[in-house]
């Protein structure tokens, strides 16, 4: 009787203990993490700042430049060291867009006061509020990121011009949606420590080259062996996809890889 009293207060400890942890991530603290995000390209072997009208090469050696991008950041989420307990940022969507600064920041507030060892985010609009585009803010449809014809919005939008071999011009476009290609990001064993009494500065490289595959990388197309690496082949008419191209998923898996983690500041 003694033996089943005792476990029974052990469970019940456990489960309080794991109740008030988890309280911990429902209610919001004062933490602060800013998510810089640097548009970069490779051009002759450097790695730079992603420019308009500058000429490009893709892995086939295409040329191709940028007239516009932008792009769908979401349900930003972080995790805790047990990785079981998790806060997700309400209402986290974020259009980043390329203006004339490559560089462009997420500010998250009010975030608990915790040690997280993971974030994660998604490349795109999730199925809950994709389908609703009557929204506000950054998924307000004046943004020019939903479509008109049908429900739901652009995860990615790109637009541009390619140089075929020929030398003549033709446009670049891609506007992926669906839920098919929403895509989600993890870092994972990392030290995110969030007390009362600092801000945090999330630095991460994306490399939107990577959209047509990574140059420095062998094509990979077999998802059982690896990471994909699909080289899009820009003198290709159907390689401008909306939607429900067939490049849109080989699309989405590239954009899948483009985000590498540098480094975090403490300010």
């Amino acid at each position: 009787m003694k033996i089943v009293r005792y476990f029974t207060l052990l469970a019940f400890v456990i489960f309080m203990s794991c109740e008030k942890h988890k309280e911990n991530f429902d209610v919001p603290g004062t933490g602060q993490i800013t998510i810089k995000l640097n548009l970069l390209h490779e051009l002759l072997g450097n790695t730079i700042p992603l420019n308009y009208q500058t000429p490009y090469q893709n892995a086939l050696n295409q040329t191709y430049f940028f007239d516009d991008f932008r792009m769908y950041i979401s349900n930003i989420t972080l995790r805790d060291t047990t990785g079981t307990h998790y806060y997700k940022v309400p209402e986290s969507y974020h259009l980043v867009e390329m203006i004339d600064n490559p560089d462009t920041a997420i500010v998250i507030k009010d975030l608990p006061n915790s040690y997280y060892t993971e974030i994660n985010f998604s490349v795109g609009v999730d199925n809950n509020a994709n389908y609703s585009t009557d929204q506000i803010g950054d998924l307000d449809p004046a943004n020019g990121m939903a479509w008109d014809w049908n429900t739901g919005y652009k995860f990615l939008y790109l637009k541009g011009e390619r140089i075929l071999a020929d030398s003549t011009r033709r446009g670049l476009v891609y506007h992926i949606g669906s839920d098919a290609n929403y895509r989600t990001i993890r870092f994972t064993n990392k030290e995110i420590s969030l007390d009362r009494n600092n801000n945090l500065t999330i630095n991460l490289d994306v490399h939107v080259d990577y959209i047509f595959g990574n140059k420095n990388l062998p094509e990979q197309t077999n998802p059982d062996v690896g990471p994909v690496n699909y080289y899009i082949d820009l003198n290709d008419d159907s390689s401008n996809d909306t939607m429900y191209g067939p490049n849109t998923q080989k699309i989405a898996d590239n954009y899948a890889q483009m985000f590498e983690w540098k480094e975090i500041t403490v300010e």
